[in-house]
């Protein structure tokens, strides 16, 4: 059974906030588009996978990328990685962290005013003591990023 949905892309409504779209990497060097020849793949694909997806990508029609590589634990932006945590701590069980939130403002009536998506995209791993830690990128439309850590 596929996790892939059909799609015509042309005028689907609920995509037209959508400013950034995934791809994933995987071990073996297969990778998963988000959307790829008029077919929206499903999230679980990757999930579906977990275990072996490398880098996950959130790209924009205007050429900016943020990775996330689960290999080493860095976060790259425009290919250049950068170590947001000491990148000489040893990192043990990189897991990825991604999701959106849409932000919606409306009048007293519920007349939409504005919406907004953000884009949260990061790792979680266990440090050298254990403790669980996490790095979340949190990206606007325009590409703007606030990171937590």
């Amino acid at each position: 059974m596929s996790n892939s949905i059909d799609l015509n892309l042309e005028n689907n409504n609920s995509m037209e906030s959508l400013v950034f779209t995934w791809s994933a990497i995987f071990a073996d060097g297969s990778k998963i588009e988000q959307f790829e020849n008029g077919i929206e793949h499903r999230f679980q694909e990757v999930k579906d996978k977990f275990n072996d997806l490398c880098f996950f990508n959130l790209k924009n029609n205007e050429g900016a990328m943020f990775s996330v590589n689960l290999m080493s634990g860095l976060i790259g932006y425009n290919i250049l990685e950068f170590p947001y945590i000491d990148a000489k701590e040893k990192k043990e069980n990189i897991r990825l962290i991604y999701f959106r939130r849409h932000q919606v403002d409306t009048t007293e009536g519920g007349a939409i005013v504005a919406h907004r998506v953000w884009y949260f995209l990061g790792y979680q791993y266990n440090d050298n003591n254990g403790n669980n830690r996490k790095v979340i990128l949190k990206i606007d439309s325009n590409g703007n990023f606030l990171i937590e850590s």
